[in-house]
């Protein structure tokens, strides 16, 4: 790697290629071709969530391991004032997030990302997230080694499969180097620990830990792993989390779920059998490079670390792109994002911080700080499922404790119990929640205490009470007043704080901090953390589900049953058809034809028309036939892989009727470098008829593992993909 390619983390060909179609995507939607709920489907997983303000979108940058470049810095910078809020986020995972995106305007921003080599792919949805790494790794004098290219090399692994994109919910992965665990590791889905044993560097390797509702700590998989041996273990966890997450149900379908179902000697037999296949038949993707990033921006040998304080994570645009130069010229060429929501410039020289602090003052902002840091999600102000106003939480409390107590005490502040200011692992946190009080509704927090992250012996923060929000800040002035704060001590305040039996409260406390309207939860609605293909099958299968319900069901509720049914799994092949007709022929084609659903079905649909035409009285003798076809269809949805591939056998095993009459095209594409021979490959396709089978011949390599991926994520059918000696033959149906 060198300076002039511009960019830490490599953007994969398939990354690349779902960012310039996402124009495409848009465009149908704003033409009402597409329904909103299938466009966010494929929206939230390239990293574009909607806001609480109507109309408005944040976009979610992955950074790979923290690490971000000047000229990087500049073009987000610039988008963000182009076309967002000039404010720019510094997430608890370091990530940096743009703000109040027209939707019309999210192809120009994931566009200039791309030019700068970064990309929002993966940054929510049911996607491997970023690979975050220590925020000081490279230069930490208490690390055993650099973790950050393998960090780097983990996500670019990662990202090139499509199937990573679709997975039963998020799959997040840490690097840590040194026990100490400043990334926080032992509680992440993977979470790998560096080593180095008998001079050999590598990882002793955790999983299944998360925060968010019902937390867990994760379970040690591997005592030690050579370092090269990153790759089979993420591929290994991100096959179990496949196989056995709970897509039915997004609240459980956390990789910590299949922990607590089947226990940790299981998980780890279960983990133990993918490492055991991957290691017989190899990696299914060629693993990238591992590249030495601190020889690429070294740091002078003696130098310091230079830390801007963020309030709340934000900073100006301008502001943004300034600090790049000032990393740019007085530090390692790059700027480094926290798990504090803070900014590190890194590698400056003794001599120069002077110089460093002279330049930031020149900020608009302050980013020098003081007292105890505190981290918070943002909360109901812009958070669909923000309860309370955690921001404003943490300015009343930064306001009362002023810059003179504990610098080394972290506070989480999390707006809802999903934890995105990581309030579990701090050693004071608050979760919001609304309770009644005098028939009204009024902000409270949890406040939790004494949390512990460390290699092989982390523990969660333990809740201690409820306080109103409004109690808090005097709360915490109590606790610090007295220098260091003490659990028991906490317990007892919070105790006292949390009374409210013996008192009638202001009617202040009614309302949120910063908030001049009564609390309530106007606003809240379903949250877009795991949407994607399988949430969009979900509501179809529970409409035809709730239709059913009454007993007994009337016509009109039989005959919704048979059509959210029968739409259900379209999305799988690429396909939403509005009327009711086309959506019969279509699930009759890819259904019911290959033998997936009984040949019966198709009765059932004619018969459905009939009653809708007026040629059938009533749909009344169907109702189990009907049932039938909806558990049916449901366990085919609980089947379904991350390439969106069934799991079981057909009911019927047959092909298609017409098969026979099906034609086979070619197209030899040997000699064809990527990502052209995909292009070439895909005008093919579109010169045959649907239905019809193209032979494609490729290049072994990355030809032949790219094209494929490509062909099944744009819903086309990769039937073949044969190794004919030196060159490979894939055969592709063409399913739209």
């Amino acid at each position: 790697m060198s300076r002039s390619t511009e960019q830490i983390l490599h953007i994969p060909e398939t990354v690349k290629e779902d960012t310039l179609e996402y124009r495409g995507k848009v465009k149908k939607f704003l033409e009402d071709q597409t329904s909103a709920v299938a466009f966010r489907g494929y929206r939230v997983p390239m990293g574009i969530y909607e806001q609480r303000a109507a109309g408005k979108f944040m976009v979610r940058i992955r950074i790979g391991a923290g690490l971000v470049l000047p000229a990087q810095l500049e073009r987000i910078a610039q988008l963000s004032k182009t076309f967002g809020s000039g404010i720019v986020h510094v997430t608890t995972r370091q990530d940096i997030q743009i703000h109040e995106v027209d939707i019309a305007d999210t192809p120009d921003v994931l566009e200039g990302l791309l030019e700068a080599g970064l990309s929002p792919r993966g940054g929510g949805g049911n996607t491997v997230r970023n690979v975050t790494a220590c925020p000081r790794a490279g230069v930490c004098p208490d690390e055993q080694f650099d973790v950050a290219p393998y960090s780097i090399a983990t996500a670019e692994y990662l990202l090139a499969d499509r199937s990573s994109f679709n997975l039963p919910r998020k799959y997040k992965i840490v690097f840590s180097g040194c026990s100490i665990d400043c990334a926080f590791a032992s509680v992440a889905d993977l979470g790998f620990f560096a080593h180095i044993n008998d001079g050999v560097k590598g990882f002793a390797v955790y999983a299944a830990g998360g925060l968010g509702s019902n937390p867990a700590v994760a379970v040690k998989v591997e005592d030690f792993i050579e370092a090269q041996e990153i790759f089979a273990v993420a591929e290994a966890v991100k096959r179990l989390f496949d196989k056995y997450g709970d897509r039915a149900n997004k609240h459980k379908a956390r990789l910590r779920y299949v922990l607590a179902k089947v226990g940790a000697e299981e998980f780890i037999r279960l983990y133990k059998q993918e490492r055991n296949t991957l290691d017989a038949e190899g990696l299914p993707y060629e693993a990238p490079d591992i590249r030495d990033i601190g020889s690429d921006y070294p740091a002078p040998a003696g130098s310091i670390t230079v830390r801007l304080w963020l309030k709340d994570g934000d900073i100006p645009a301008d502001d943004l792109s300034k600090v790049g130069q000032i990393a740019a010229k007085y530090g390692q060429g790059f700027v480094r994002t926290t798990q504090l929501q803070d900014i590190l410039i890194t590698g400056v020289k003794q001599g120069d911080v002077d110089k460093v602090n002279a330049e930031l003052r020149e900020l608009s902002i302050d980013v020098f700080g003081g007292g105890p840091k505190i981290v918070a999600c943002t909360g109901a102000a812009t958070c669909k499922l923000g309860l309370c106003l955690s921001r404003g939480l943490a300015g009343a409390i930064s306001d009362r404790l002023g810059q003179t107590k504990d610098s080394d005490m972290v506070i989480r502040i999390s707006g809802c119990p999903n934890s995105c200011a990581n309030h579990y692992i701090a050693p004071i946190g608050f979760q919001g929640r609304a309770k009644r009080v005098n028939g009204r509704l009024m902000p409270f927090y949890d406040v939790l205490a004494d949390a512990r992250t460390v290699e092989g012996d982390a523990r969660l923060a333990e809740t201690i009470g409820t306080v109103p929000a409004k109690r808090i800040p005097d709360l915490l002035a109590e606790a610090f007043g007295n220098g260091a704060v003490d659990k028991e001590r906490l317990k007892s305040l919070t105790a006292r704080y949390g009374d409210i039996s013996v008192e009638s409260l202001p009617e202040d406390y009614y309302y949120d901090y910063g908030c001049d309207e009564p609390f309530s939860l106007a606003g809240r609605g379903p949250g877009e953390c795991g949407a994607g293909v399988m949430d969009v099958i979900k509501l179809d299968i529970d409409e035809a589900k709730d239709a059913l319900k009454p007993d007994p069901a009337d016509n009109e509720s039989i005959y919704k049953a048979i059509v959210a049914s029968a739409r259900a799994l379209l999305v799988t092949v690429g396909l939403e058809p509005k009327k009711d007709r086309e959506i019969f022929a279509a699930f009759a084609e890819h259904l019911i034809a290959p033998g997936w659903v009984k040949s019966k079905s198709r009765q059932l649909l004619d018969d459905a028309i009939d009653w809708r035409m007026g040629d059938r009285k009533s749909l009344d003798d169907l109702l189990s036939e009907v049932r039938e076809l909806t558990d049916c269809v449901e366990e085919l949805f609980l089947s379904l892989d991350a390439n969106l591939r069934f799991r079981v056998d057909p009911v019927e095993n047959k092909a298609p009727a017409d098969q026979a009459d099906r034609k086979t095209h070619a197209a030899d594409l040997r000699g064809v470098a990527c990502p052209l021979n995909f292009v070439k490959a895909k005008l093919e396709l579109e010169k045959i008829e649907v239905g019809d089978v193209l032979d494609v011949l490729l290049d072994e390599g990355e030809s032949v593992r790219n094209v494929p991926a490509s062909f099944t994520g744009q819903g086309q059918e990769v039937m073949e993909v044969k190794d004919l000696g030196g060159h490979f033959r894939v055969k592709v149906r063409r399913k739209k």
